[in-house]
């Protein structure tokens, strides 16, 4: 990224100042009311809150701080932000009466800036904003990921909970390139979840050093709920085709084999039918999960 566009949108930042800001003198902006900010400009400011347009080397000021398959955790400097807002503000000041305008109305500007902030990732979706937050908070912090996961998961889906497993406020995801993946979070995140785009969703199994095995899922007889992954793990194995196929899998076999491991473990149906579709429950497998939890200090 060149830095020219953040100079360019500070300047165009400005033009809306001076076209919408009331004209205050020094002596009487204490009894003057506050400058009502106007919706580009704090929709502006909270595009630039979310670091849109930050050059990327300011985010990642050495290649060593990422490197190939890395993911990172970091926190956003409540001051940062701060002068982010105020040096945007800021740039088009020419005088000491501007410069008083400008200061007496930053804590507001910033505020406004911030609570719109929370809602650009819905607007952008095309979904209803979030509620507000009855104590504003500025606490955001974030992760980058660099890794093939994020070219080969396209459309991968990315959720933060906090301490209770409750979810946090998603304010940004982009892909700033094929490999690297931005995310920008309100709170503290314990954990972060990136899961495979659901539409994967196929047949699978496992392998081990024995071959390959599938985990047994309840039916709805027995007690086993349906759909449920049988507790303790109870697995049957799923056989290759011999000859010139060798390494196909051999579905028949994996058909006898779950029936009897099922009929064994009590979870098959009172009649011993096992029909195509619990077949299809016993081989369908849900898109990878893959979990990141912060280090402690």
């Amino acid at each position: 990224m060149s830095r020219a566009p953040m100079h360019r949108r500070a300047i165009s930042f400005w033009n809306l100042v001076e076209r919408s800001a009331k004209t205050l003198s020094p002596t009487a902006l204490a009894d003057t009311d506050p400058v009502e900010i106007p919706p580009d400009i704090v929709r502006w400011l909270a595009h630039a809150m979310l670091l849109y347009g930050v050059p990327f080397e300011y985010l990642v000021p050495h290649p060593a701080m990422l490197p190939q398959e890395s993911f990172r955790f970091f926190h956003i400097d409540q001051n940062w932000l701060l002068r982010l807002v105020e040096g945007a503000v800021s740039a088009g000041v020419g005088s000491s009466r501007d410069a008083i305008a400008v200061l007496s109305q930053v804590d507001a500007v910033v505020s406004a800036a911030a609570d719109k902030a929370v809602a650009v990732r819905s607007e952008l979706r095309g979904k209803a904003a979030p509620d507000p937050d009855p104590i504003p908070t500025l606490i955001w912090t974030g992760f980058l990921l660099r890794s093939t996961v994020v070219s080969g998961w396209v459309g991968m889906e990315v959720s933060a909970l906090d301490g209770s497993g409750n979810p946090l406020t998603l304010l940004r995801i982009d892909r700033l390139s094929p490999t690297v993946l931005f995310c920008l979070i309100k709170g503290v995140p314990a954990k972060i979840e990136l899961m495979e785009p659901p539409e994967t969703l196929h047949f699978g199994v496992l392998h081990d050093s024995g071959g390959y095995n599938v985990a047994l899922r309840g039916l709805g007889y027995g007690g086993f709920d349906p759909g449920i992954q049988i507790k303790p793990a109870v697995t049957a194995s799923v056989p290759t085709v011999t000859g010139s196929y060798s390494g196909v899998l051999d579905i028949n076999g994996a058909a006898t084999n779950l029936k009897n491991a099922l009929q064994a473990k009590g979870a098959l149906s009172p009649q011993g039918t096992f029909t195509s579709c619990e077949f299809a429950i016993e081989m369908v497998r849900a898109a990878g999960l893959q979990s990141f939890e912060p280090k402690a200090n």
